[in-house]
């Protein structure tokens, strides 16, 4: 057979197994998490009743293993951006601004406030006009 027909074979081969690899990590990662959140329903700290917990766990893990779930920094960013996107142009950009400013405050203390300062240049005044000369 020959070389260059082999080679897809082997990369297809290969990006395979690396695609395996890296669903079993985030299958693993998955299942950590599972655990942590189940440890944290457990513990007695969570806001709601130990089953409501238990549920969203199970189902966070669910939408995990069908990589549904995203809950990433970029994902963050992105879901901001698209709420920004809904507005006028003019407050699009401001919306964008803040949702990169830093924040302050916290949820448990009932939300975040996040603030950007716009510097705009103010033209100087204009000369006074020369004074009107009478017509003769």
């Amino acid at each position: 057979m020959n070389k260059f027909l082999q080679l897809p074979r082997f990369t297809l081969f290969l990006s395979a197994v690396f695609l395996s690899l890296s669903a079993s990590a985030q299958t693993a990662d998955a299942q950590l998490r599972y655990q942590q959140e189940l440890a944290h329903c457990k513990s007695g700290p969570a806001t709601q009743s130990l089953a409501n917990c238990q549920r969203e766990a199970g189902a966070a893990l669910a939408a995990a293993k069908r990589g549904d779930l995203d809950d990433g920094p970029a994902a963050y960013e992105r879901n901001a951006r698209e709420r920004c996107m809904a507005l006028p142009t003019p407050e699009r950009y401001e919306c964008i601004a803040r949702m990169r400013a830093p924040a302050s405050g916290s949820v448990a203390g009932g939300g975040l406030l996040r603030e950007a300062v716009t510097v705009e240049a103010i033209a100087p005044p204009a000369p006074p006009a020369p004074p009107a000369q009478p017509m003769k």
